[in-house]
């Protein structure tokens, strides 16, 4: 009976220890299976958006972040943080719950180092605590006296709890004007709470009891990942391919001679043929395809041509970045700080990657690639991308799950752009008075004294003059006797003069004083972000005339696309001379 026993006993554990062991994953090559992830609380963090931060940036400056985790990472942070309308529209002092490693810059003064590890928060909490006060992020409709009866429960010494709050913050200039987003300090909760030495026996016992009931490591599920299909990820690289002034043939044969043999013939469909300009040929082996004797004769046979595998876990820019790495005259590298393209106007616009020509003198990118999170990505507009290119880059933007994306052609209805001739200051300030909507007359005759009047006829004969409903204004492009200037002075003209030597600024300047038209003259900075298209910005010098539209005057001829995009997203008007 005992040997019964013992014998079942050792078949339980041989069974169970079989069951136990880890299957052998099969190896999968038509396709990759992705499982459900999930992100501890306990490596969740906050983020106060500093001033300047756009999503995409905080996402790459997570430690081990790749471009192929920015989509899933971006969900995530949508989930983490439902209260955030527009993960493309941050502002400063706005707090995001972030998954990963503290990314906070270490540099930061204390004092705004906001970035504390979340415990034990649910996601749709909005103020965090950290023993000795709370961070709280302001939502629509708040003020603080609200906040001190919902979020700290205080129904009386209101005042004392506000003075407290305004000391908490002394960076902000004025507690008592909050905004939907912002995050400020507010007194812990247990500051407003009674001691254990005050409360009775039964309160502290009660409280040891909650204590001891902590709730369980809250998780939150990650969506499966997305991956871009075969044929979008396959139309990124011929796009990128032929702007290089390369091809890609992905149908029918390749024939590759072999010398006193033969030859091998490539299907092209399962093995794409890539052909740089620098006589570099590519094999895209998708699917491992390619046994060794082959990649053997490759390398021994044909000097400019090379044979690229791809992994399962390859991205579309890993591909690129390996085809790229065969070439002798490009390279691709990652680009962390902005691109200025352009003279008049220069644009800084952000880019992830940009493919440069190794033998260049001047080492400019050929192109500016984007890497896009989905679902709510900002896309330049095409105004932008199409001054890029005329002036030497070409910019693709990639949607992660799509593939090639970009904003369709802008339509703009343009009038002629004024230009206001410089040949004389008469002329430069006739074409301006007339652009600015007043009526006036080149070489009007005054008409200073009356014969049945004053005994004798004169008239001086003016360069413009502009009779408006509150005053006639004259203006002189020369030298004038001063008894002339008395006369018409008394007859209660306004005298302007300019003079050819000028030049048009100081003219146009001159004539809006006396006008008193407003105006300001200076350094204007037009940015993508405001308009929410992706990060750019470009900036000119000029004038701006203030009337019932925004007049820019400036000294250039610019672009008529980006004139368009001024006018259409700016309401910017413009003029040169």
């Amino acid at each position: 009976m005992i040997k019964w026993y013992m014998w079942a006993l050792i078949a339980f554990v041989f069974v169970a220890t079989f069951i136990c062991q880890p299957v052998a994953a099969k190896e999968d090559t038509a396709q990759i299976t992705l499982k459900k992830t999930a992100v501890s609380r306990q490596n969740l963090h906050k983020y106060i958006v500093k001033k300047g931060d756009v999503i995409s940036a905080i996402i790459k400056r997570i430690p081990g972040i790749t471009e192929a985790d920015i989509p899933d990472i971006y969900r995530t942070i949508k989930e983490l943080n439902p209260d955030v309308e527009n993960l493309n529209n941050l502002h400063a002092g706005q707090l995001l719950v972030i998954p990963g490693k503290d990314i906070y810059n270490n540099e930061q003064p204390k004092e705004s180092k906001e970035l504390t590890e979340l415990k034990d928060e649910t996601t749709q909490g909005t103020s965090t605590s950290t023993g000795e006060f709370q961070n709280y992020q302001i939502k629509k409709g708040d003020s603080l006296i609200r906040i001190i009866h919902r979020e700290l429960k205080i129904k009386t010494d209101i005042r004392k709890t506000l003075n407290i709050i305004k000391s908490m913050n002394p960076r902000i200039a004025n507690v008592d004007k909050i905004y939907y987003g912002q995050v400020i300090k507010l007194p812990d909760k247990t500051v407003f709470v009674k001691a254990p030495e005050e409360m009775k026996d039964d309160e502290q016992v009660a409280v040891k009891s909650a204590e001891s009931q902590a709730q369980p490591e809250k998780v939150i599920e990650i969506k499966d990942k997305v991956v871009m299909p075969p044929e979008a990820r396959l139309a990124v690289i011929k796009h990128v391919i032929t702007q290089m002034k390369g091809s890609v043939t992905s149908t029918g044969n390749y024939y590759l001679p072999i010398p006193k043999t033969g030859q091998v013939t490539i299907d092209c469909t399962k093995i794409p043929v890539i052909e740089f300009d620098d006589n570099t040929t590519v094999f895209l082996d998708l699917e491992n395809r390619v046994s060794a004797d082959l990649k053997k004769m490759i390398r021994e046979n044909w000097k400019n041509f090379r044979l690229v595998e791809v992994d399962k876990k390859d991205d579309v820019i890993a591909i690129l970045k390996k085809l790229i790495a065969t070439t002798k005259t490009y390279s691709m590298v990652r680009k962390e700080s902005p691109i200025t393209i352009g003279k008049l106007p220069p644009i800084e616009l952000f880019v992830d990657w940009v493919i440069v020509r190794t033998d260049s003198k001047d080492g400019k990118p050929l192109q500016g690639l984007r890497f896009l999170i989905p679902e709510s990505y900002s896309l330049l507009p095409k105004a932008i991308k199409n001054y890029a290119q005329n002036n030497g880059l070409i910019i693709t933007e990639i949607d992660s799950e799509t593939g090639i994306t970009g904003k369709p052609e802008e339509i703009y209805s343009l009038p002629p752009m004024p230009v206001f001739p410089v040949t004389s200051a008469k002329e430069f300030s006739y074409a301006l008075l007339t652009y600015l909507g007043f009526t006036a007359y080149k070489d009007a005759d005054i008409k200073v004294f009356d014969k049945a009047k004053n005994g004798l006829d004169l008239s001086i004969k003016a360069d413009i003059l502009v009779d408006t409903a509150e005053k006639q204004y004259v203006i002189y492009s020369h030298s004038m006797p001063q008894q002339f200037i008395n006369v018409l002075t008394q007859a209660k003209y306004e005298l302007i003069f300019v003079a050819d030597a000028d030049s048009p600024k100081a003219i146009m300047e001159n004539i809006l004083r006396k006008f008193n038209i407003s105006f300001a003259s200076g350094y204007f900075t037009f940015s993508g972000i405001d308009k929410n298209y992706a990060p750019f910005n470009f900036s000119f010098n000029g004038t701006k005339i203030k009337t019932d539209k925004d007049i820019y005057v400036i000294d250039f001829d610019i672009d008529q696309s980006l004139r368009g995009l001024l006018q259409e997203s700016w309401s910017a008007n413009i003029a040169r001379y």
